[in-house]
């Protein structure tokens, strides 16, 4: 017990008075010393990881390894890309890039392959707004640059070139720039968000993703590496799949869900409108991506829209709303309707806002209860309401709230300079008119601006370039100059071509339902005494149509009688009226028949077995059982395929008995005027004597297109209603065989 081992006996002697140290194994000693903390270790190796992802990134920038986010949509895939430019020679023999004719979405411009030094060189992208509708890039914010720049700063040789596409959503929009990234420019300004809910998206896979790894994905999407691994993956087979599954392909050019199927195909549905503001704002961060790939700058401007003058494309009852409640809603709906109408505001008022505690979700009561609170002078609640009737549209075709706010971020994130296009146009409706609701004064539809609207635009714009230095002289452009520039743009506008712009507008606003909002463009477009007779009547008929919503059956008559007055002998016209005719509330049937049987004479065939339907229904209304029933004949001889007409007969048939089965369908004797418009247009049957008689309607008409006379036939003798007319149209005898 008492035996120490060898190294205890060691440890406790001295050599020469001083203790001698224990040894250690070779390299114990020098690992101990070195050891890093743990925190050291992984920040080193953090930094190792980054530093070759940067040489990586280097070595790729050098092949031409573009980041994947530059050239793909993360969220949509495109089925084709037909360049928007394409080289030419112009008269001199000089390589220009011309629009490809194809592009129809797209002004027509043209710019030097190879930009001129001294050149700056701006491209404006974005949608119909950019584009300049309902004009074309002449009066659109572009086009007003064009002229502004020149005199603001000679300095320069200035370019700027309107690339704004028809319908183009954002991610259409800096899919293009990529294109032109490769044209040299200086600067892109983009107008982008009015158009996001306009083409049919799913977003596949990417509902059910979380957000951090979409947060993650769109970092990765940036690099030049991950660009490269994807595309080796792809190579080898890994991922198309995956990516088939993650985006819906949409065709190289724009096929809107509204040109296809109207308002009515949209449906309330949150999520997709959360994915659609998601896209929105990674469209955004592309576009400041792609710009600074070219060494460009960019510059957003917020989109305006029409709050106070433009009411929503369609509304949804709230979810959930019980039947009940829903007619208890569209009842109050139409008696707030006849109190504004009567202009008892208040009482609307209180009735919209009962409803709206029922409904939250119902646009249109909404839009109604700003219209009524405007009335009033309460604008900021009448503000509110406007702005909650448009973000609670369902067929969102204007900038949502939420969008205003995506674009903020983005702004700020990147230090984007951004026009706020909204605040300047409030400003100056506060100026003006005392409140900051935007309407028609700035507005020729629910988002275009009007021609002083773009002018106001593109101030700002030259504002900014000289605040950022780009735009070094603004002297010259004073009030004098813009009055110059001013006239010389309004010099370039044709009256016709406006006429025929704002009715082209007014007719989509109407076949969307916006009955209210067409009378507007269509009575602009009437005030440039258009000469085109087409022109005249589409826009009074849009007229008559509004004042037969609001039961005034006199300036409705005043609007017929412009549109036939115009086109005597345009069958569509006929048949418009008589379809108009029909919806009032106190129906003249004899008119809206004699007009119906004109267009069902003198238009298309394939257009006829509607017609010869509504004959059918309108002569049943009139108790003219045996006569409905010939034409419904008529209508299943030119379709004998419509269940529809089938039904009706099989209802006629069972009133009519046995005698039926004895009707044909009816023949027409016409006879014309000298001019070769129509004078009588009778409907006849042959009868036992192998001879043509009169059986049905009867109808004459003066050459102006005006109903002369009408009278109900049985047999060959007039057996029913009979009316005259003078060439206005005005009654001067009705009497019953």
């Amino acid at each position: 017990m008492e035996k120490k081992t060898r190294a205890d006996s060691n440890s406790g002697q001295k050599k020469n008075g001083a203790p001698i140290k224990t040894l250690k194994a070779p390299g114990k000693e020098l690992s101990e010393s070195r050891e890093l903390p743990i925190w050291k270790r992984v920040l080193f190796s953090i930094a190792a990881i980054i530093l070759f992802c940067g040489i990586l990134e280097l070595l790729l920038a050098l092949f031409g390894v573009q980041p994947s986010l530059l050239r793909e949509d993360p969220f949509v895939g495109f089925s084709s890309n037909v360049p928007l430019y394409r080289p030419e020679k112009d008269v001199d023999g000089r390589p220009v890039l011309v629009t490809a004719s194809n592009k129809n979405l797209f002004n027509h411009q043209q710019f030097p392959l190879e930009k001129p030094p001294g050149t700056y060189r701006i491209f404006c992208v974005g949608g119909s707004t950019t584009y300049g509708r309902p004009y074309d890039d002449t009066t659109s914010f572009a086009g007003w640059l064009r002229e502004l720049l020149p005199v603001a700063d000679t300095r320069i040789r200035w370019e700027v070139i309107n690339a704004g596409g028809i319908s183009y959503a954002s991610y259409r929009v800096a899919r293009l720039m990529t294109e032109l990234t490769r044209y040299q420019p200086d600067l892109f300004i983009v107008y982008s968000g009015h158009n996001e809910f306009l083409e049919e998206r799913s977003y596949g896979a990417l509902r059910s993703t979380p957000a951090v790894v979409k947060s993650i994905a769109a970092l990765l999407a940036r690099t030049r590496t991950w660009t490269a691994i994807s595309l080796l993956l792809d190579r080898m087979g890994v991922m198309s799949s995956a990516d088939q599954e993650r985006q819906d392909v949409l065709p190289g050019e724009v096929d809107t869900l509204l040109r296809r199927f109207g308002p009515d195909i949209y449906e309330r549905d949150d999520t997709l409108r959360d994915q659609i503001l998601l896209h929105y704002r990674s469209s955004l961060e592309r576009m400041v991506d792609i710009a600074k790939s070219a060494d460009a700058d960019i510059i957003f401007v917020v989109p305006a829209s029409n709050l106070k003058d433009s009411s929503p494309f369609k509304s949804q009852h709230t979810d959930g709303l019980s039947p009940p409640d829903t007619l208890r809603v569209e009842d109050m709906l139409k008696r707030a309707l006849a109190q504004m109408q009567a202009a008892r505001w208040s009482e609307a008022t209180a009735i919209l806002n009962t409803a709206i505690a029922i409904d939250p979700r119902f646009a249109e009561l909404h839009y109604r209860r700003g219209k009524a609170l405007f009335a009033l002078g309460r604008y900021a609640e009448a503000k509110a309401a406007f702005t909650r009737a448009r973000d609670e549209d369902i067929c969102p075709l204007r900038a949502l709230s939420s969008m205003r706010a995506k674009l903020a971020e983005v702004s700020r994130a990147t230090s984007s300079p951004t026009i706020d296009f909204i605040t300047l146009l409030e400003q100056r409706q506060l100026a003006e008119n005392g409140h900051t609701i935007l309407g028609e004064e700035y507005f020729l539809d629910h988002v275009h601006p009007t021609i002083k609207g773009n002018q106001l635009l593109a101030l700002k714009l030259v504002d900014m370039l000289m605040e950022r230095g780009v735009v070094r002289s603004g002297g010259a452009l004073d009030d004098q100059a813009i009055a110059a520039i001013t006239s010389r743009i309004e010099s370039r506008l044709d009256p016709q071509l406006r006429a025929r712009a704002l009715t082209n507008l007014a007719k989509v606003l109407s076949w969307a339902g916006k009955v209210e909002d067409a009378s507007r463009p269509a009575s602009q477009a009437l005030s440039f005494d258009a000469k085109d007779p087409t022109i005249v009547s589409d826009a009074a008929m849009i007229i008559a149509r509004y004042h037969g919503l609001q039961g005034d059956a006199l300036q409705q008559k005043t609007y017929f009688r412009m549109a036939l007055n115009a086109e005597p002998q345009n069958p569509e016209v006929h048949f418009q009226i008589g379809l108009q005719i029909l919806k009032n509330s106190r129906p003249d049937l004899e008119l809206a028949a004699a007009h119906i049987l004109y267009a069902s004479v003198f238009w298309a065939e394939s257009h006829r077995d509607m017609l010869h339907q509504i004959l059918g229904r309108i002569m049943a209304q009139r108790k003219r059982y045996a006569a409905a029933f010939c034409n419904l004949l008529e209508a299943r001889r030119l379709n004998p395929h419509n269940a529809e007409t089938e039904s009706l007969l099989a209802r006629l048939r069972d009133i009519i008995g046995p005698d039926a089965q004895n009707l044909t369908p009816p023949k027409i004797s016409l006879k014309q005027h000298p001019s070769g418009a129509p004078s009588r247009i009778a409907q006849v049957r042959l009868n036992p004597t192998g001879r043509y008689s009169a059986d049905g309607i009867w109808t004459e008409w003066y050459q102006n297109g005006q109903l002369k006379r009408f009278a109900d036939y049985v047999n060959g003798r007039r057996f029913g209603v009979e009316i005259t007319l003078d060439p206005d149209g005005e009654m001067i005898a009705r009497t019953t065989h």
